[in-house]
């Protein structure tokens, strides 16, 4: 029963997928519609996308870590370090 239902479902969907593409509704075929109007928003997403590009390049320039951090160390740390080190290798 479940294949026959799979066959009949499969079967419907690619009927109604030719159907919305070869027939014709006010003289254009669904497909043609939808192109049209896709071209028709095409400006308005162009903006959006210019605007998330802009957006992209912002953000990875503030995240970027082209100079890493530099570390300062003073005399006496590096003493205190030394003697950390000397301490644990000896035990």
């Amino acid at each position: 029963m479940g294949i026959l239902r799979f066959v009949l479902w499969t079967t419907l969907c690619i009927g109604f997928g030719i159907f919305l593409g070869t027939h014709q509704l006010g003289g254009k075929t669904a497909w043609q519609t939808l192109q049209g109007a896709w071209k028709e928003q095409s400006p308005r997403l162009g903006k959006v996308k210019d605007g998330a590009e802009d957006l992209v390049d912002d953000v990875k320039k503030k995240v970027s870590t082209q100079d890493p951090p530099k570390e300062r160390h003073n005399e006496e740390d590096r003493k205190a370090i030394d003697q950390i080190i000397s301490k644990r290798s000896k035990g």
